[in-house]
């Protein structure tokens, strides 16, 4: 009986023992899965906000700036006026070619860093592109709020950002809309703060534009003209005119420039300067490029053997590394010269990708094509990148050579132009010429060649013999082939 008492004892001790410990262990094992469940809760909401920010600037990325404007919204729903201010860089992407990764990524985040200083403190800061910045001012008392901060953004702006190889300079466009005079959703107030950045950014260097109906007829024109661009592109409709370049010591046509011309049934005659851009920013230029440069060939050699054909690259072609290539297989393909053969590229390209630039260029002079430099004094390449270029000629722009009559400032220029170009050896070309005046200033101090209204304006490749054989007698054929023009 005592054993059988004792025994029931031993169980009730070992029962008693085992639901004590699995007491401490259900304890102890819930207090880890509640210390689990809240580093796991704190590490999901540390990821979701890490996705959430930018990891550069640490400002609200695009998914967080939208949400918080949404949110800005709903609270001032006919209440309060919202503002959206979308700001774009200028000049972001120079610094990262000229001076690297490093210093776009330090000019950056002092940019930010200068804007978040000035903003108040209800205000959204967010990184929401490569070079795009967004804010949120909700609650506005009146217009002059954004447009006062975007003022002040513009003027921080300005001054020159510290980098480790030297300072760096940045402009800024802003473009505002405003809730609910613009729009009440989301989506419609950004895509009008696009429109007035996308005209704040055209109009010049650091700009301030608030959003306006026409901006919305100005976008969809844009894009109706980007759609026939496209048609055109793929039909081969846009089609190289020619305009004489004259050699002004022998008075004669030496060579025409390929330039570009587009007759559209719908939208009428579109300007090369509308066209051209959103070739660019379409990614659509190589194409026309090609496209346009293999018909002037074929054109050109049509004429006289000494004639020259000059065309004209962009910035954004130079990019391309197989660009020099694929105009020298064009010149095969069409049995033209290279060396009857003249690249026009801009300051611009100097400053772009100049490695780049020098390879595709250097691919070209080897094989006898010459180089000359268009619109000079416009852009904002140094003498020494200038120089690092082998050059045959530079193009005096139209603009100093339009108020040679007029303007002491401009004479100077072209004077000191053309004495570079002589230390040089370079030949010059004046763009614009339209009158006597310009050109006996142009002959007296030692310029080339000429090219303008005064000569002709451009004219399609039919067009070309009737321009060599004026029924007026303004030109002659000499023995080289060339046309001596009596003007």
């Amino acid at each position: 009986m005592d054993t059988a008492l004792n025994d029931i004892v031993f169980i009730i001790f070992v029962a008693f023992f085992l639901c004590a410990a699995l007491t401490i262990f259900s304890v102890r094992r819930y207090r880890d899965l509640a210390r689990e469940t809240k580093a796991r809760a704190i590490a999901e909401r540390e990821a979701r906000d890490l996705v959430r920010h930018d990891p550069l600037t640490g400002l609200p990325n695009r998914g967080l700036f939208d949400e918080k404007l949404d949110a800005c919204l709903g609270l001032a729903r006919d209440k309060h006026q919202v503002a959206v201010l979308l700001l774009g860089l200028d000049g972001f992407k120079r610094i990262k070619d000229t001076h690297g990764h490093a210093a776009e990524d330090k000019a950056l985040c002092e940019f930010a860093n200068r804007v978040a200083d000035i903003l108040r403190k209800d205000g959204v800061l967010a990184r929401i592109g490569n070079d795009e910045f967004g804010i949120v001012l909700p609650a506005i008392s009146s217009l002059e709020v954004p447009a006062n901060l975007a003022h002040r953004i513009v003027a921080s702006a300005t001054e020159t950002f510290a980098i480790e190889t030297g300072a760096a300079e940045l402009g800024v466009g802003i473009g505002i809309a405003i809730a609910p005079i613009d729009g009440v959703n989301l989506h419609e107030l950004v895509r009008r703060a696009e429109r007035a950045l996308y005209r704040a950014q055209g109009d010049s260097r650091s700009r301030v534009r608030f959003f306006e109906p026409e901006m919305d007829m100005h976008v969809e024109r844009r894009t109706q003209i980007e759609r026939e661009l496209r048609s055109a592109i793929t039909a081969d409709i846009i089609e190289p005119y020619y305009q004489p370049l004259v050699s002004l010591k022998g008075n004669c046509i030496i060579g025409f420039e390929a330039l570009a011309r587009w007759e559209n049934r719908t939208l009428g005659r579109i300007p090369p300067d509308v066209f051209i851009p959103i070739a660019e920013e379409t990614g659509l230029i190589n194409a026309l490029g090609d496209q346009l440069f293999r018909r002037a060939c074929f054109d050109a050699n049509a004429w006289p053997e000494a004639f020259t054909l000059a065309f004209n690259i962009s910035p954004i072609q130079l990019r391309d590394l197989s660009l020099g290539q694929r105009i020298l297989s064009i010149l095969g393909q069409t049995g033209f010269s290279p060396r009857r053969l003249e690249i026009e590229i801009t300051e611009s390209a100097f400053v772009e990708k100049t490695g780049v630039a020098k390879t595709v260029i250097d691919v070209l002079r080897q094989a006898g094509v010459r180089i000359a430099l268009d619109d000079f004094g416009t852009g904002y390449a140094t003498l020494s990148q200038l120089l690092s270029f082998r050059l045959d000629k530079i193009k005096i722009d139209r603009s100093f050579v339009s108020h040679l009559n007029d303007s002491a400032d401009s004479r100077v220029i072209v004077r000191a132009i053309l004495g570079l170009a002589k230390g040089f050896g370079l030949t010059t070309t004046a763009e614009g010429v339209e009158d006597a005046g310009q050109l006996d200033f142009l002959v007296a101090n030692g310029c080339t060649e000429g090219q303008g209204y005064m000569f002709s304006d451009a004219v399609p490749a039919a067009g070309i013999n009737a321009l060599l054989n004026r029924e007026s007698g303004r030109t002659t054929v000499a023995e080289d082939g060339t046309r001596s023009l009596h003007a």
